[in-house]
């Protein structure tokens, strides 16, 4: 697996007006920590940050100070209001160390228990996983057209991967197919009317006919 090379810059202020301004010029406020060494803020230029997640890189090659680190992108967050990429979280891995993450679930096709009126639930949107840092998938695919009413998809049933472990449970459910819950329609008339109210028992009505 090639591994793609992302610039950074190392930077010491941490103020929030500084942090501003470095989004404000295109760049990506970043840091940079793992293998018991200091961590490191840095800054990434935007462009470039988001070429390397469209390709569906998860490790880099992090180049900075004339040093060049093996990274993986640990966390993204973002600002779900302009849809940008906030801060970014690097860290440090050997090539051949096992690393844990978690990566997305993505479900493929249309379920024949959807098309007879069913509804698809994906309870699990990601998994976490162990694998070598050269070995780490864009996302899990897991192809759901054959999933009929009342049947789930469970971690056990994932796909293989080569080189990959699942660490989540087994037995956990990633996707089913159940049936839609009926609504009842209820009309204006049984609105506006309200509940019926029962005054009498029907032993009272009975007592108070035989004292009459």
């Amino acid at each position: 697996m090639e591994i793609l090379e992302l610039k950074a810059e190392k930077r010491t202020l941490k103020r929030s007006k500084a942090v501003k301004k470095l989004r404000d010029t295109g760049y990506i406020p970043a840091v940079i920590y793992g293998h018991k060494e200091d961590n490191i803020i840095l800054s990434v230029n935007e462009r470039e940050f988001e070429r390397i997640l469209h390709a569906g890189a998860r490790m880099v090659n992090l180049m900075y100070n004339n040093k060049k680190e093996p990274v993986l992108i640990k966390d993204v967050q973002y600002d779900n209001v302009l849809d940008s990429v906030l801060h970014v979280d690097f860290a440090r891995v050997s090539l051949d160390e096992r690393v844990t993450l978690k990566v997305s679930i993505i479900l493929l096709g249309n379920a024949v228990g959807v098309k007879a009126g069913g509804v698809l639930t994906q309870t699990m949107k990601n998994i976490e996983i162990e694998c070598l840092p050269t070995s780490v998938p864009e996302d899990i695919k897991v192809n759901v057209s054959d999933l009929e009413i009342g049947k789930a998809i469970h971690v056990r049933e994932l796909p293989v991967l080569e080189g990959v472990k699942y660490l989540s449970d087994a037995e956990v459910v990633v996707a089913s197919v159940h049936h839609a819950v009926e609504v009842k329609a209820v009309s204006e008339e049984e609105l506006l009317a309200g509940p019926e109210v029962i005054s009498k028992k029907p032993k009272e009505e009975a007592a108070t006919s035989q004292e009459s």
